[in-house]
């Protein structure tokens, strides 16, 4: 996908691009394709007020509303973005949220806060969860306590209220300054986002979306209903680093949000193994974002296997020859990352040699 460093002033010119979509290159991104918006929307997406709205580094769409719902694009701009047609693309993106908001609602919560204000609080790495509705009255300090691929999940049952000139802000990250960090707002309605606010994270709601007028800094609105705008700010890649804020959780072959964990895969035995068998059994275990296990042997091509749900695997080798033979595994995730390649020897000998019907 190419970036379009062009900002856009007339809807008519929009559309000529509206094939074409951004892309931030986060393939981990419990988002995937609504992680190319940094506006999406169900109803309506309105901007108010006179130029000063800016919209950075993704592009802005609805589903299933049609994109004449989009209004006020000029005054405000898209810079690195475009207005995305509602057609397949935009119905793929709904879809996604959709499921983002599902499996962030269903990871366990370290902390129920429900009746607190966020206002004043400091918050360390984790699933904060909020039977009703939640306020943000002034600074909130999210400490990553040097940690890194640090989230904060924020389960929020109705309505996220900030006041005016309320922050977030993040302290102490860790030897990745923060670009693998996550900060998550799931709400089950509406998000009202009072003035002159510094947001981060990534906003999802059930309902609508609303800024107040002068709100800026980094993050996305992704909404079921209308998103409205008066001069605001909002900058998908504006997290450390140009990051967007979806780190630190990934889904499992289960579809359950949970911790990321870094792509990897091991067997059981040893490296180098003696067998009489023909076609030997091998077996292992992987991380959650595994979708497949990868193998050959003696230079041949590669042949895969899909990963059950709960990560133990196995498969029968092809046949082996007698005597020595290079065996090369790897794993593989649906997005195409692929670990480094371990290598085995196996030798295989004749029905009563030494080791006959042994693999070590």
């Amino acid at each position: 996908m190419k970036h379009y460093n062009k900002r856009l002033s007339t809807v008519s010119g929009i559309f000529a691009l509206s094939i074409l979509l951004f892309t931030n290159g986060f393939a981990d991104s419990i988002l995937r394709t609504a992680g190319d918006f940094t506006l999406l929307g169900g109803t309506s997406i309105t901007s108010t007020g006179v130029a000063g709205t800016e919209i950075k580094n993704g592009n802005v769409g609805l589903f299933p509303g049609a994109t004449t719902g989009i209004t006020g694009f000029p005054p405000a701009v898209i810079v690195n973005g475009a207005i995305i047609a509602t057609g397949g693309a935009t119905a793929q993106a709904r879809l996604d949220l959709v499921k983002a908001q599902v499996g962030l609602a269903g990871m366990a919560a370290n902390a129920n806060l429900s009746t607190v204000d966020l206002g004043g609080k400091t918050l360390a790495p984790g699933v904060y969860k909020f039977d009703s509705d939640a306020a943000l009255t002034g600074a909130l300090v999210l400490d990553g306590q040097g940690r890194n691929d640090a989230f904060w999940v924020f389960q929020i049952g109705t309505a996220l209220t900030t006041s005016i000139n309320s922050t977030v802000t993040i302290i102490n990250p860790g030897t990745n300054g923060g670009r693998d960090y996550g900060i998550f707002w799931n709400c089950g309605s509406a998000i009202n986002i009072g003035a002159n606010n510094q947001i981060a994270g990534i906003y999802l709601s059930g309902t609508s979306i609303t800024f107040g007028g002068g709100s800026t800094r980094g993050g996305r609105a992704l909404a079921l209903a209308a998103i409205s705008l008066d001069n605001n700010q909002i900058d998908a890649l504006g997290g450390p680093g140009n990051s967007d804020w979806s780190g630190g959780v990934m889904f499992d072959r289960n579809g359950a949000v949970v911790p990321i964990q870094k792509l990897s895969f091991s067997y059981y035995g040893r490296m180098n193994r003696i067998t009489a068998r023909s076609h030997p059994l091998i077996r292992g275990k992987s991380s959650p974002n595994a979708s497949t296990i990868e193998w050959r042997t003696n230079q041949h091509r590669w042949h895969r296997v899909s990963i059950p749900a709960g990560g133990q695997w196995r498969f029968r080798m092809d046949r082996l020859k007698l005597g020595s033979n290079d065996f090369r595994l790897r794993a593989r995730s649906e997005d195409g990352e692929k670990t480094p390649i371990k290598r085995l020897s196996i030798e295989r000998k004749s029905v009563g040699s030494h080791g006959q019907g042994r693999i070590q």
